[in-house]
């Protein structure tokens, strides 16, 4: 009713202006046929002003009716029927702002995006509690033997003879001695994190990858501590008074005999410590991977099972670093002559072994689940085939100074062609294969959480090691009398097996 008004107002208006344009061109006609000229022009002016307002509400109007829609030009009969979207896109586009695009900009819009866009995919994070086994471990150094051809174990505390001309008693001297070793050597509660996703590509296949790191991890190697508190036995047993590093000459293995050299076997060679040894062993792995998943068998028993293929990338690292000093406190250097005690200087040494291990393989394996009630429990074997890069590097800094008698039994002025520090380095293309084993429960807390458990044990073949990379050896001179052994520790490679046994725990968002 109230549109009807507002009509016939207008039109009413609309015929007033009509009256008083009708005689406003009586009145100037009047002016211009005789009447007084003054009147006529103020009269002319007159219809000019009501000519040019009337083009001006006339323009407006017209103006107006282009705007609304056309069905907005008759009267509705209620007054619902005059409030409604305009039909026109660009019309609404101006009006209205799109604020399901101003959303997608904020966290909670990013996430809608994804559900909207990428259905039914998934991302996972986990908090892993690993254990790295050192399986493949062994004693510093190289074998040596005894007088009858026995190879002596270093590991256990065995008898380092003395050789000192003044002061020697009815029977040898010797003293304790023992070789550090990286046997039984575990890497456990180590911390890491896996983060993975899930991407949908048809109803049967998806994508997923995932990324998993571990925190670096410190370790020493077994050895007792030097110097001992007290030299008096305990429980019947000498303390340990010395750690030793055997190396070869020219890659022979030496007999463990008295220092001077006199019996015709070749005489153990080896680094002493007395006043002092330490160790820092490290290790660092991360992997990478992204498969292709494809469902098998349709799951309409609640069981799955679906194929695995992918490409898998892993790094390895493990870096050594050992060294001490040396005094002869325990009197193993003495000579009779030159050194017939404690030093005043203590000498020291350091070698320091790293290896990097990068792996690249195609995977294969496969999933089998069984859900029920919410609770799902799966295994999923898989093993990579592939190539990998082992950079290896060996640094020493006066590695034959502590305890070598090579210099202190031999002509004191002869110094040794040993120089301040040495590096070598060494790399090589193997066969790198692996195996994973994946054991996990998973819980629907609702329709988009699950929160999962699970036992992860993965198996890393031929990895180059860091305690087994060392050549220990030096290399004779032609005239022992003229020039001493040059030095030729370094890198030679050797890979092992390497277990990783990790237990994870996290939580998986479903986007709907």
């Amino acid at each position: 009713m109230a549109d009807r008004e507002n009509g016939r107002e207008s039109m009413d208006a609309q015929a007033k202006l009509v009256r008083y344009l009708q005689n406003g061109l009586k009145r100037v006609r009047s002016a211009v046929m005789g009447r007084d000229q003054k009147t006529g022009f103020q009269l002319l002016r007159s219809g000019s002003l009501v000519l040019i307002c009337a083009s001006l509400v006339s323009g407006l109007t017209a103006q107006a009716q282009q705007v609304l829609p056309a069905s907005s030009q008759q009267y509705p009969a209620t007054y619902s029927e005059a409030y409604y979207p305009p039909q026109d896109a660009a019309t609404y586009a101006a009006l209205v702002p799109d604020r399901a695009g101003n959303s997608e900009r904020s966290l909670f819009g990013v996430v809608g995006f994804a559900g909207k866009h990428l259905p039914d995919s998934w991302i996972r994070l986990e908090y892993i509690n690993a254990l790295i086994g050192h399986r493949s471990g062994g004693p510093l150094g190289t074998p040596i033997s005894d007088l009858n051809g026995n190879i002596i174990n270093t590991t256990e505390q065995f008898e380092l003879p003395i050789f000192d001309p003044i002061n020697m008693p009815p029977e040898p001297m010797s003293v304790q001695a023992i070789a550090p070793t990286t046997e039984d050597l575990g890497f456990d509660n180590i911390g890491g994190i896996r983060g993975s996703f899930g991407i949908p590509l048809d109803q049967n296949s998806w994508i997923e990858g995932s990324f998993m790191g571990l925190e670096e991890q410190t370790q020493n190697v077994i050895a007792p501590t030097i110097p001992p508190s007290s030299l008096n036995p305990l429980f019947g047993v000498d303390p340990v008074q010395v750690i030793v590093i055997p190396f070869t000459i020219d890659g022979q293995i030496g007999t463990l005999s008295d220092p001077t050299g006199l019996t015709p076997l070749v005489p153990a060679s080896m680094i002493a410590y007395d006043a002092g040894f330490f160790s820092d062993y490290r290790i660092n792995l991360w992997s990478a991977e992204v498969n292709h998943v494809y469902d098998l068998r349709i799951p309409h028993d609640g069981w799955t099972l679906q194929s695995i293929l992918g490409y898998r990338h892993e790094e390895y690292s493990e870096q050594l670093s050992f060294g001490g000093s040396f005094d002869n406190r325990s009197g193993y250097a003495s000579d009779g002559v030159v050194n017939t005690g404690q030093f005043a200087m203590p000498i020291s040494n350091r070698i320091d072994s790293k290896v990097h291990n990068y792996r690249n393989a195609l995977q294969l394996g496969f999933r089998s689940e069984v859900k029920q009630y919410g609770l799902t429990v799966g295994v999923e074997p898989k093993v990579a085939i592939g190539l990998g890069l082992i950079r290896a590097q060996v640094d020493t800094s006066n590695v034959r100074e502590p305890g070598d008698l090579s210099s202190i039994l031999g002509d004191p002025n002869l110094e040794i062609d040993d120089p301040e520090s040495t590096t070598d380095f060494d790399r090589e293309l193997d066969f790198a294969p692996s195996a994973e084993l994946n054991l996990y429960a998973k819980y629907d807390v609702s329709t988009w959480l699950r929160l999962k458990v699970g036992y992860n044990l993965t198996w890393l073949g031929r990895v180059g090691a860091a305690d087994k990379s060392i050549r220990y050896n030096t290399m004779a001179a032609a005239d022992p009398t003229m020039m001493p052994n040059s030095l030729d520790f370094g890198v030679t490679p050797k890979v092992v097996n390497r277990y990783v046994s990790a237990f994870t725990i996290g939580g998986e968002i479903i986007f709907p």
